[in-house]
């Protein structure tokens, strides 16, 4: 392999019992707190179905010197981030912040752990809101196909049953229960922190040592012996009636657990199967046959004997089509060796997916307690990419019979009431039987961290430059979006994103996609609201080469009708598929009651009617339109020279890219609604989908910081919604509030699903503790704590050089300073209390609301 992981872990045990393992990265000012119990769902009795993850939800509920809410309020009053999980091996609290603040956090967990209160009445109103989880569950389709999988794959080991319990079971938990779970298996010998960070590691361990390692010695607990589940000896498959759009599917294999020596070739099977645009999969039965909406292959290799799946979204009438493809491609991979070049190329991207990993220190952290609870070796990644590099051809078909040749496969399929099943299970098991066969860089000038470059004609050029991790990011931005979409053609746009990529007059989309894979990255269009482009990430080696795609993308692409008309089939799909997103469409129909005529109140996507419309030659005038020096920036954002890379772009846009007089004006402003409205969708579902809101400022307005601190007073797990609606009153699951900003004028919203019966309650809720923020203002404490979990919590989200590239670029064509984000925490900091209860009554207090419920009659 070419990129190598260079890594030291320190590992100490406490006497105690109790484990510390640290890796020490001066990449970003954060570190990293997780704190892993060996304990989920799969050691749960009967009766304690669920448990593990009601104690997952409880924990941060309230200790002896912290009340209800207060670890959420403080993590975040630090700008860090608070979060859990529970698998069926497993229970990881997450914990990350500033570096500075690791004793606190260090705290915050050890409290946590040894003096939760478990307050029966918190119990109560979060059973409540777990009761409204699992509701959710069934409503999305991709996770009730996932539990009709794991039950089905395994009918008798604790994998098949679900991490979040029953609805039974969750009911009948007491405080006594969690305390005794506790007792059992949260002791030091079961416990160990994982941690991240610019710290030394000297402090690190006399803060665990200080902490963790003062928990009275505990015997370890035992472990139940699990039933070894029996290998499958026939073709088995659910298929359910259901209310969905399309079909949806997971064909599934067994496979290996995660010690397993195979899993370097499995991973590398579902690669070249399955992963990335060049994939066998996506390029034959999406991109070629137009098939399937979506299709993927992956492997879930946990401590017992895991999965090989392959699953995607079709529609009803070409699901058929598309399984008979899949079995061929299965059978290819059994029958026939994988060509050097393609493995070498799925090695590749296994291994960029590994170095983009260690972007952040969340990702490097989960990664090291994932390899130290599975595997027993925090340390294990240098060893699975040189099993990785061993891997040949002949042990990769080797291990594709073994795993997909020789095992009976289980058919999990979701289709349409509307319509028959789309397979039978005879049918699909006969087609099944019937398809099995560089250059030395030059050394580098002092240069700034971040740069502008206007190149010859007027094309600017920005550079950030980071060399942590050698990978770089690509972004080019243009105006346009769906604020630009010519009147009748709404979509366009978005149609124009999906087909950048679609093929040049060098290039096919088959050659893109392998020459994305082949730099271990991915190339893409994208549009939204405002503008569109290119976006690309890539191995840093690979710069040369990935800039001259994006360039051949940018500056030829062919728009051809058969490609136009899948992208526009996808787009169609999609818009079907906002009938199984009920959140979804109620946030749509807000924005089309707020802005009416204005474009910002039509879909991204367009209608049927506008897209139907569109072809491409109606396409490629548009984006020749808008591709002109004043409207085009290229920004980079990794480990790259600034003056290589301008030279680059120069070369290859420069002489290209000329001025264009028929660039199409900027919409008029949208006119504020002028009395409140509620509207009702009716949907076949089980909860109520709420969403208030009202108009706001603009991205240029000086007081959209103050409303984004007002967004933090009352969001999160800490905010005033989080705390009165689903903490005192127990109405949902899920209750939060946004704010959007745009060209022109953006909104505020809240949102929460819950109970049908408690729908009107919810919605007067949100509103109520809104507007109550707005008339009667908030405490300094308050706005001191938001804005330090907003500027915290901001910086944190720039450790990616994608997102990075992406500001400087769209910042630039909004005619803002494209250093905006490496200064606009300094600026969330300097707002007075004062401005932010003024522009809060501005906005929100006399505000126009529109409310939706979308959800049963």
């Amino acid at each position: 392999m070419a990129e190598k992981i260079r890594t030291t872990v320190n590992e100490h045990t406490f006497d105690n019992g109790f484990k510390l393992i640290y890796r020490r990265t001066d990449q970003a000012p954060a570190i990293a707190l997780d704190l892993w119990v060996g304990v989920g769902s799969a050691e749960e009795t009967e009766r304690e179905a669920g448990i593990a993850h009601v104690l997952e939800h409880m924990l941060f509920k309230g200790t002896k010197k912290r009340g209800p809410g207060e670890i959420a309020r403080e993590v975040e009053g630090l700008g860090g981030e608070i979060n859990a999980f529970t698998s069926f091996d497993y229970t990881v609290y997450t914990l990350a912040l500033a570096g500075r603040y690791a004793a606190q956090g260090v705290d915050i967990l050890l409290d946590a752990l040894t003096a939760s209160a478990f307050d029966p009445d918190e119990l109560e109103r979060e059973k409540l809101v777990i009761l409204e989880e699992i509701k959710r569950g069934r409503d999305i389709p991709s996770q009730h196909l996932s539990q009709l999988l794991f039950s089905g794959a395994y009918p008798t080991h604790p994998y098949g049953k679900p991490v979040i319990g029953d609805e039974d079971s969750v009911r009948s938990f007491t405080q006594a229960d969690l305390k005794r779970f506790v007792r059992r298996w949260y002791r030091p010998s079961n416990m160990s922190l994982v941690a991240v960070g610019p710290n030394p590691f000297s402090e690190v361990k006399a803060l665990a040592k200080a902490t963790f390692g003062n928990i009275p010695r505990q015997p370890a607990p035992r472990k139940k012996k699990r039933p070894v589940e029996k290998k499958a000896t026939r073709f088995t498959a659910i298929i359910e009636k259901r209310e969905v759009a399309e079909v949806y599917f997971n064909l599934t294999f067994a496979g290996p657990c995660a010690r397993d020596e195979d899993i370097a070739a499995v991973d590398l099977l579902a690669t070249i199967l399955g992963h990335g645009e060049a994939s066998r999969l996506n390029s034959r039965i999406k991109l070629d046959l137009n098939l399937v909406q979506s299709v993927g292959a992956g492997a879930y290799m946990p401590s017992d004997p895991g999965l090989f799946y392959i699953g995607g979204v079709a529609e009803n009438d070409k699901f058929a089509q598309a399984y008979t493809a899949i079995c061929h491609a299965l059978a290819r991979l059994v029958n026939e060796p994988v060509a050097s070049g393609e493995l070498e190329e799925a090695k590749a991207m296994v291994e960029a997916d590994f170095i983009f990993e260690r972007e952040t220190v969340q990702g490097q952290a989960q990664k090291l307690g994932y390899c130290h609870a599975v595997l027993d070796d925090a340390d294990n990644e240098r060893a699975y990419l040189e099993q990785l590099a061993a891997v040949d051809s002949a042990a990769l078909q080797r291990v594709a019979r073994h795993y997909l040749g020789e095992q009976k496969p289980f058919l999990c399929l979701l289709h349409p009431t509307d319509y028959p099943a789309p397979l039978k299970p005879i049918e699909a098991r006969r087609v099944l039987e019937s398809a099995l066969g560089p250059k030395p860089a030059k050394k580098a000038r002092k240069y700034k961290q971040m740069e502008k470059i206007t190149l010859p004609g007027g094309i600017r050029l920005l550079v950030r430059r980071n060399t942590g991790v050698p990978v770089a990011a690509i972004r080019t931005a243009s105006l346009g979006g769906s604020r630009m979409d010519p009147a009748g053609a709404e979509g366009a746009y978005h149609l124009l994103g999906e087909c950048l990529t679609r093929g040049t007059p060098e290039r096919d989309l088959f050659e893109i996609a392998h020459a994305a894979d082949r730099m271990g990255g991915h190339v893409g269009g994208y549009s939204g609201r405002n503008s569109y482009g290119l976006k690309a990430e890539l191995l840093s080696k690979h710069l040369e080469e990935g800039v001259e795609l994006v360039c051949d993308l940018l500056l030829n692409p062919l728009m051809l009708e058969t490609e136009v008309d899948k992208a526009r089939s996808d787009a169609l799909s999609m818009l079907r598929r906002r009938r199984d997103n009920p959140a979804s469409l109620a946030f749509r129909a807000l924005e089309r009651t707020l802005y009416g005529q204005h474009p910002y109140g039509n879909d991204i996507l367009g209608t049927q009617t506008s897209l139907e419309k569109l072809n491409g030659d109606t396409l490629l005038k548009l984006h020749r339109a808008s591709l002109h020096p004043e409207n085009l920036t290229v920004a980079v954002a990794g480990d790259v020279d600034p003056d290589k890379f301008a030279r680059m772009i120069e070369e290859r846009l420069c002489a290209s890219v000329t001025y264009s007089p028929t660039h199409a004006p900027a919409p008029p402003p949208p006119k504020t609604p002028t009395k409140d409205s509620l509207e009702r969708i009716t949907l076949p579902i089980e909860q109520a989908h709420v969403v208030v809101g009202c108009m706001t400022t603009t991205m240029y307005g000086s007081d959209r910081i103050a409303l984004s601190i007002v967004n933090s007073i009352l969001s999160g797990m800490g905010g005033r919604l989080f705390q009165a609606l689903r903490d005192e009153q127990g109405l949902a699951y899920t209750v939060t509030s946004t704010t959007m900003e745009g060209l022109d004028n953006g909104y505020f919203a809240g949102y929460i699903a819950t109970s049908p019966d408690n729908a009107e309650a919810a919605r007067q809720g949100l509103l109520g503790e809104i507007t109550r923020l707005a008339e009667d203002g908030s405490t300094d404490e308050e706005v001191e704590k938001a804005k330090r979990k907003l500027a915290g919590s901001y910086d944190m989200g720039f450790q990616e050089n994608s997102l990075q590239a992406a500001h400087m670029a769209l910042d630039e064509i909004y005619d803002m300073d494209y250093r905006r984000f490496a200064t606009h925490s300094r600026k969330i900091l300097a707002v007075s209390r004062k401005q932010v209860e003024e522009d809060a009554r501005k906005y929100l207090a006399s505000a126009n609301w529109v409310s939706v419920i979308a959800g049963p009659q």
